[in-house]
């Protein structure tokens, strides 16, 4: 008989220990603070750059907008900014995940009305994903953004787009997800 007795973490539910979304995000941001490698905007407004015929044109607003700064770009990152959607631990993932895809579609205004269109999406505290879910997140650019062993993991899909050690060591991982053409 399979035999479930081990605690993994759920992949549908967002992980970690944060009572409230405000913890998680205060965490995070202090993280990427110290790290040097990105400007952080917080609560950023946005606008979708078009909708479905179905939907209602509602804004939108992104806990977190990170641009990359020069120490990063001398890393070798050439992939344009990124949002988070930030959950409190225990959360299903799916509608933070909808709001994600919403990023991705978004324009964020920041200092002088500089619009800014997101290259990926991530939603913290979550889990790296695995098969269906993760393909689907992969193509559409959205990731899971998590800490373990005292560094932040962002993954797309399956694929590690970027980790950053507690020691300031940043590591950059696959991009040439999403990009298929034709079947898959």
């Amino acid at each position: 008989m399979f035999s479930t007795s081990w605690n993994a973490p759920s992949r549908n539910l967002t992980c970690g220990h944060w009572q409230t979304e405000a913890e998680a995000e205060e965490d995070l941001v202090r993280f990427l603070k110290q790290s040097q490698i990105f400007v952080v905007y917080r609560q950023v407004d946005g606008e979708p750059l078009w909708k479905h015929h179905f939907q209602q044109f509602h804004g939108v607003r992104a806990d977190l907008l990170l641009l990359p700064d020069s120490k990063l770009l001398e890393y070798g990152w050439q992939y344009g900014a990124i949002v988070i959607e930030v959950k409190r631990s225990g959360e299903k993932i799916g509608p933070g995940l909808n709001q994600a895809l919403d990023y991705t579609n978004a324009a964020f205004y920041i200092d002088g009305g500089v619009a800014v269109v997101p290259t990926f999406a991530f939603l913290f505290p979550v889990p790296k994903q695995a098969e269906a879910l993760a393909s689907i997140m992969a193509h559409q650019h959205l990731g899971s953004a998590f800490f373990s062993h005292d560094s932040l993991h962002l993954y797309c899909g399956e694929s590690r787009i970027l980790s950053l050690l507690d020691d300031g060591e940043v590591r950059l991982g696959r991009m040439d997800i999403g990009r298929r053409l034709g079947a898959r």
